[in-house]
């Protein structure tokens, strides 16, 4: 079996030669399955070259037909010869036929009109204006200060990180303070100890998750824009910080709240194995001593995993909040603080999708497996860079201004 590929449009053309059986049915659904994840949702397999269809090919083709229902997806097949013809309408399977010819799919293929207003793939959600009047708790680590304890419930609108633990539901809970993050009200916490997985609460009509926190930039606001990514034309993934400076390109902005749902290419970051609110001046670590207290990532973690990352990105002249936040060293002027929690990967639907959907797709599948605390890690010659996503959504809003909490 030989397959060429041809790209039309929003389309991709199949030239597909040889038997379609059993020694070629495994091979053919992977190639298949490579071009779904690829981003590639629309398929025209051009049949003309396919000898022979057996019942493994035809369960291939299933697979395949599987997979691009879950993406609301298509394929047509085009060109086939009257034995294929006739297998598939006998074993009921004639809808994956066209009777339009080759040229004709290649016009219907072509792309859609783009908003001349914004750049490509990037869909405006609503136009509400920047949010203002968000608050944030500037606790840092290692500062001196005890910290103080604020509870917070999130809703349908939330979206925050920091350090904070879920909210006690008895006298004999015990509140260890570690990372969180919240997407549209869910939130998702890391218990700071060695082997622990994130554990996480859903945002329903009849629940909305509580939290007692330490550190918090958060903001309740619907995410006004949808920047959709694909590798670049030299093949490379997106940076944190690019991903960020393209935001707030967009908005015209010097702050924005952002989160991203994407194929990782690597992810660098730190999680905690002891919760960083019992440092005290008598046991406060220094140099390897940090070791005890964080885990960080000593090599590109988690690659072609699923990403779900929440961050606060600002440019621009020093105002309060960027206390919270860490210089670029990618772009001068630019603060990034971002928390990421990683599921096993799910290819993403194209074009416009909606965030809540998809966080709740993911949170209902098989279980986060770690959540980082994103650093830039720019040590000469051994330092291991940024995070980089592959393709994926990159949802954003302004903000206008950030109050502390006292």
């Amino acid at each position: 079996m030989e397959l060429k590929t041809e790209k039309q449009g929003n389309a991709l053309i199949i030239h597909a030669n040889g038997r379609l059986d059993a020694s070629w049915s495994d091979y053919f659904a992977d190639c298949f399955e490579g071009y779904i994840r690829q981003g590639e949702h629309i398929l025209i397999i051009d049949a003309a070259g396919i000898s022979f269809l057996s019942s493994a090919g035809i369960r291939s083709l299933v697979k395949i037909h599987k997979e691009l229902s879950k993406l609301k997806g298509k394929f047509t097949i085009v060109n086939a010869n009257d034995f294929v013809v006739n297998t598939l309408r006998m074993t009921g399977f004639g809808i994956w036929l066209s009777d339009g010819s080759l040229p004709s799919l290649k016009q219907v293929a072509k792309s859609g009109p783009a908003n001349p207003a914004l750049p490509e793939n990037c869909f405006l959600l609503h136009s509400k204006g920047a949010v203002s009047g968000e608050y944030f708790i500037g606790w840092k680590p290692f500062d001196g200060k005890d910290p103080k304890q604020y509870g917070v419930e999130f809703n349908h609108t939330s979206f925050a990180l920091g350090i904070g633990s879920p909210a006690q539901q008895s006298d004999q809970d015990e509140l260890v303070h570690g990372d969180f993050l919240v997407v549209c009200g869910h939130f998702v916490y890391q218990r700071p100890e060695v082997k622990s997985r994130p554990d996480f609460i859903l945002c329903m009509d009849h629940l909305k998750p509580k939290a007692e926190v330490v550190q918090y930039l958060g903001v309740d606001t619907e995410l006004s824009h949808l920047f959709r990514f694909n590798p670049k034309e030299d093949g490379s993934g997106w940076l944190l910080s690019q991903l960020a400076v393209k935001a707030l390109e967009i908005t015209g902005s010097s702050t924005i709240v952002f989160v991203i749902l994407a194929e990782s290419d690597g992810l660098v970051g730190v999680s905690m194995i002891k919760s960083l609110t019992q440092v005290t001046d008598k046991n406060k670590p220094e140099g390897l001593a940090l070791r005890d207290w964080l885990s960080y990532s000593t090599e590109r973690i988690f690659t072609h995993e699923q990403a779900l990352v929440i961050g606060f990105a600002s440019r621009g002249e020093s105002t309060t909040h960027q206390t919270l936040m860490v210089p670029s060293s990618s772009f001068p002027g630019l603060w990034i603080h971002a928390h990421a929690t990683v599921f096993p990967y799910q290819p993403l639907q194209n074009g416009q999708i909606n965030l809540n959907e998809q966080v709740e797709k993911f949170l209902n599948g098989p279980p986060p497996k770690a959540l980082l605390h994103l650093i830039d890690d720019s040590r000469p010659s051994s330092g291991l860079g940024e995070s980089a996503f592959i393709r994926g959504a990159l949802w954003f809003t302004p903000i206008k201004s950030m109050e502390e909490k006292i």
